[in-house]
């Protein structure tokens, strides 16, 4: 058939070609036409216009009922809803009370304020300092020195465990008083009056010596009055913990250093005081007549009585 098919076209003429080459041109041409015009329609989704919606007149937005201090929880009382201007709204207002309650305060809030997003901490972390203190603990700040800071190794987050070492004039006694404390903050100051100073006379800040050391702890209240008490005693050494111990907690160590120069102490018995003795009663002797009636020197009361000397 493809033979008879060329013998056919073999046979016409210029006229003939030119005339079949023309048909079969706008066959392609409208082929191509339809295909991509129908391949366009199905791509390309048609473009909705949005429709402008009327702004309402007013919004129901969170205000504070109060000042709000910066760095404070708001509480659910301590706001409620307002209907204001909707064209005075600003920008990241809030609209619904669970958004605001137990988030910190970023700035101060006055009484009437609408509270925005950018009022607000997001969560207590950005807080800050006050941010990172446990819910039921306290802050509390003691001196400490380089010593019993643990060189500056310690640093904040970590925990460490108290150690309270008491000086007598002849031993020194050390205990554990708390474990496990949570270490907020440490940190190192430097006086300037403590650079050494070189051989030209000028201080060298590079070899300051650092003053005593203040560290932070988050304690339960009753454990503050633990360790305040313990610092008029003693001096308090911080143990810096591992990250994993064998043992989070051991048991209360009491131990006591007696110097070997320490005098023996003479024990001495007691003095007893003697109570004071009555004083001895006065005797008389009672005569009657010739007659001793009475004589207290006279144990024996069978006796006769006795006569009375003539003087």
């Amino acid at each position: 058939m493809f033979s008879k098919i060329l013998d056919y076209l073999n046979n016409l003429n210029a006229r003939q070609v030119l005339m079949l080459a023309g048909i079969a041109a706008i066959m392609m041409f409208a082929a191509i036409y339809f295909f991509l015009t129908n391949f366009v329609k199905q791509e390309i989704e048609p473009v909705k216009i949005p429709v402008p919606v009327e702004q309402p007149r007013v919004m129901t937005v969170v205000v504070a009922k109060s000042d709000i201090a910066p760095r404070t929880l708001i509480r659910e009382n301590m706001v409620q809803f307002k209907e204001v201007p909707a064209d005075s709204v600003p920008n990241g207002a809030v609209t619904s009370i669970a958004d605001v309650v137990d988030c910190p305060a970023k700035i101060t809030i006055l009484a009437g304020d609408v509270i925005t997003q950018r009022k607000l901490y997001k969560n207590t972390d950005q807080a800050g300092f006050v941010g990172n203190i446990p819910a039921d603990c306290r802050a509390v700040a003691i001196n400490v020195s380089d010593v019993t800071g643990v060189a500056g190794f310690a640093k904040p987050g970590d925990h460490v465990d108290l150690m309270l070492v008491e000086k007598a004039d002849d031993s020194a006694t050390a205990n554990i008083i708390l474990q496990n404390v949570l270490l907020l903050s440490i940190n190192q100051s430097m006086d300037r009056n403590d650079f050494e100073v070189n051989a030209d006379g000028e201080k060298n800040p590079s070899q300051a010596v650092n003053a005593p050391t203040i560290a932070t702890f988050a304690l339960r209240p009753e454990e503050v009055l633990r360790l305040v008490s313990a610092s008029k005693l003693g001096d308090i050494y911080m143990m810096l913990r591992p990250v994993k111990p064998l043992e989070n907690y051991v048991d209360n160590i009491n131990y006591k250093v007696v110097s070997s120069n320490a005098k023996p102490k003479v024990e001495t018995a007691p003095v007893v005081e003697t109570p004071p003795q009555p004083e001895p009663s006065k005797k008389f002797v009672i005569i009657q007549g010739n007659e001793v009636v009475q004589d207290p020197n006279d144990d024996d009361k069978s006796k006769a009585t006795k006569e009375v000397k003539k003087q």
